[in-house]
């Protein structure tokens, strides 16, 4: 009875401390917290170098760029600027002078006509829309997002006006929502468009400007509060509340392909920022859609090809996306306005460069509001339209260094299939930046397409790749199979027999033990938890009332669930474990110990408070008991990491988890038995003791951040003694 007494003081105290602290605890710990941004870093040397800067007057233009809002090119080299409040398009030849403005037009009925507020324009290539020998100068087509006129005005090469492509014809599209904001046309002459109220995804019109359907919606969150919520509300409530809409697209791009680039700056920050991490394409900011809107794009490297990585406690910094670009090779280029910085991408999605940042000098930018690519002489420049506030807006134009040209020249022979010239150019990268992994990828691809598997597997291990590392391990793996094949087989055989045989073997050393009289060996009890581990209920009863096991039995259980799981942190293959991290014995003894040392006392304090017939001895032995499977599945899947791709690495995540699984099961039994409970007062029980452990947690923790706080105090006022004596 005292000692019921004592635990059910200490569990008051401890629900007054969880109860009565948290609120200061939580405000200590994040105000004493100090961390700092994971920015990413830009690689060197520059793949870009500023060439010159434009304003309005170096381009001939005789009146500013009033909020200007798009940068488009076509493939003779000129530019296109979209000067929004203006109302015109300006147009700009490869020397950088403004050759023609289109402001006006006549119509098909002979009416003149203006723009109102364009946002976009956008000019298909010469191979898109018509024959070029049969009509050479009406080859491509130039697309105005005439927004507030809520049209798109087409115009020939010319600039001589075609047609007006007005709102679809459409229920699904209401008065007022068809606002064009961004345009662009794929190879069979589809016509897909961004409107600013549009929120079922990209618009789809076919070549004649007809409504063929929405594609590539952006997927709706929903809190768990809101959804539980709605549960109780009434239809009209329902109808009344505000509904969650999907956001609207900010940008769109086509490539050769007819793959639909798509780039979206509204995503919730926290999402974004998870996506980054994850490589998740529901919330990621630039999408890459076939025709048909599915998401395809490859995220195979470190992070979401989503621009800036930033640390946990700082969503809000995830980078703006407000246009993409599409450069050579399959490369494409996106524009984070929050930090006027452009990251580049191969089709993988792995980060090629990033430059730029906000500053006055050549090269960097107060606000950038586009960029595009622009070729001239078979050589691509990137060109950026940047807000400045003392000097109106102007273009710079970055040309390719001979860094880029390397990157370039490499992905061109690598998807070109001339492996030899790729290795050069990537060996050649490497001399000028060690650090580049996707020069490693490349050459490890390379080796590994000339059956070079060993020497390609090494290569992709530097750059911490798993995807092609996977494929070169394969074939690695299908060599020793063929050599060794009768060996493996062999060695499979006595493996399974010896194990079978141990089973055997103990399941009669336990029947001779069952008619043993006085204390058992330590061989003996050992050997029982064969026969528990298969039959929980008879072994957990004999285990407490015949005393089948012992203390130093049940400590061996858990030293060899130590020793697995701290082989599993240093034996795991590369495969499974790039970082190649892994935890000291220390921290491995921490991490089994303690959570076994929580539920056998909090299991204790509570099953005393409910009549639990075990001991504070019984429910550490059967606690310790349940673990004995879990060395056995932990060391197994380790073994089996070392032999497995990552396309079988479901099979390593499965034994280990029926490891845990069954450990679970004995622990229930354990417990059900060990206090004599039945089953519904053993589950809860169960969750009671899961509570207790966190409180018992929260209450250490606690008391050595007190303790902590003291020696600190004490410290202090010796340094400050010692600072006045």
């Amino acid at each position: 009875m005292k000692n019921k007494l004592i635990k059910i003081v200490v569990l008051a105290l401890a629900f007054v401390l969880l109860f009565g602290s948290i609120g200061s605890f939580a405000y200590e710990s994040y105000e004493t917290y100090t961390y700092s941004i994971d920015g990413l870093p830009l690689l060197s040397p520059m793949a870009y170098s500023a060439d010159d800067s434009f304003n309005y007057s170096d381009l001939g233009l005789s009146t500013k760029l009033s909020e200007a809002s798009d940068l488009s090119a076509d493939d003779d080299g000129n530019l296109y600027i979209t000067d929004t409040k203006n109302n015109r398009i300006v147009v700009i030849n490869k020397y950088y002078e403004a050759t023609d403005i289109i402001d006006s037009y006549i119509d098909e009925y002979g009416n003149k006509q203006t723009f109102d507020a364009p946002k976009a324009v956008f000019v298909s290539a010469r191979d898109l829309t018509c024959d070029i020998a049969e009509d050479p100068d009406q080859e491509s087509r130039v697309y105005v997002c005439d927004t507030n006129n809520e049209r798109i005005v087409v115009f020939t090469r010319s600039f001589e006006y075609e047609r007006t492509i007005e709102q679809p014809s459409t229920p699904l599209i209401k008065d007022g929502e068809f606002r064009p904001i961004s345009v662009a046309v794929d190879k069979y002459g589809r016509v897909f468009v961004i409107s600013e109220k549009i929120y079922q995804g990209v618009v789809v019109l076919s070549s004649e400007g007809d409504f063929t359907g929405f594609i590539g919606a952006q997927k709706v969150s929903y809190s768990i509060l809101d959804q539980i919520w709605r549960n109780f509300q009434t239809e009209e409530q329902r109808a009344a509340s505000v509904k969650n809409v999907s956001v609207s697209y900010n940008n769109i791009a086509v490539d050769s392909n007819g793959f639909i680039y798509v780039t979206n700056s509204k995503i919730d920050p926290v999402q974004q920022y998870n996506a980054l991490r994850s490589k998740a394409s529901t919330y990621s900011p630039v999408k890459k859609l076939n025709s048909t809107g599915v998401e395809i794009m490859k995220r195979n490297g470190f992070f979401d090809p989503a621009g800036e990585v930033v640390d946990s406690f700082n969503q809000m910094r995830v980078s703006k996306i407000t246009d993409i670009t599409l450069g050579p090779e399959g490369s494409w280029t996106i524009l984070d306005s929050s930090r006027s910085r452009l990251f580049t991408y191969d089709e993988e999605g792995n980060l090629l460069f990033a430059f730029g940042d906000t500053g006055t000098q050549l090269g960097n930018a107060e606000a950038i509001v586009a960029a595009t690519y622009q070729v001239v002489d078979g050589v691509y420049r990137l060109c950026v339209l940047d807000n400045n506030k003392m000097d109106g807006y102007k273009i710079t134009v970055y040309t390719p260094t001979d860094y880029c040209d390397t990157i370039i020249a490499a992905l061109r022979n690598q998807n070109e299939h001339n492996y030899d010239a790729s290795i050069d150019y990537w060996r050649d990268l490497l001399t000028k930046n060690n650090n580049f992994d996707l020069a490693y990828i490349g050459i490890g691809k390379a080796l590994y397409s000339q059956g070079e598997y060993a020497e390609a597997y090494n290569m992709l291990q530097k750059a911490y790749d798993t995807t092609y590392a996977s494929d070169a391990f394969s074939e690695m793996r299908k060599e020793v199979v063929e050599n060794w094949i009768l060996l493996i087989v062999v060695a499979l055989i006595v493996v399974l027999v010896l194990f079978f045989k141990f089973l055997g073997y103990a399941k009669k050393k336990n029947k001779i033990t069952t008619l043993k009289v006085g204390q058992k060996t330590y061989w003996e009890e050992l050997v029982y938890a064969c026969h528990l581990v298969f039959h929980p209920f008879d072994g957990f009863w004999d285990l407490k009332h015949e005393k089948r096991g012992s203390v130093r039995a049940a400590t061996t259980f858990l030293a060899l669930t130590v020793i697995a799981f701290f082989y599993n942190s240093v034996g795991q293959g590369y495969l499974f474990n790039t970082r190649g991290s892994y935890a000291n014995i220390f921290m491995t003894i921490i991490s089994v110990v303690v959570p076994v040392m929580l539920w056998v006392i909090g299991n204790w304090c509570l099953t005393t408070l409910f009549d639990g017939e075990g001991s504070l001895k019984d429910i550490y032995i059967a606690t310790c008991y349940s673990l004995a499977p879990l060395p056995l599945f932990i060391f197994v899947s380790t073994l089996l990491s070392n032999i497995m791709t990552t396309s079988e690495g479901t099979m390593v995540t499965l034994i280990t988890t029926i490891g845990l699984v069954w450990v679970g099961i004995l622990l229930f039994f354990g417990t059900l038995v060990t206090h004599d409970y039945s089953l519904g007062k053993n589950f809860v029980t169960i969750l009671g003791t899961i509570v207790a452990m966190v409180i018992i947690m929260f209450i250490a923790i606690l008391f050595s951040s007190l303790v902590v706080k003291m020696v600190q105090f004490v410290v202090s006022i010796f340094a400050e003694i010692g600072n006045r004596v």
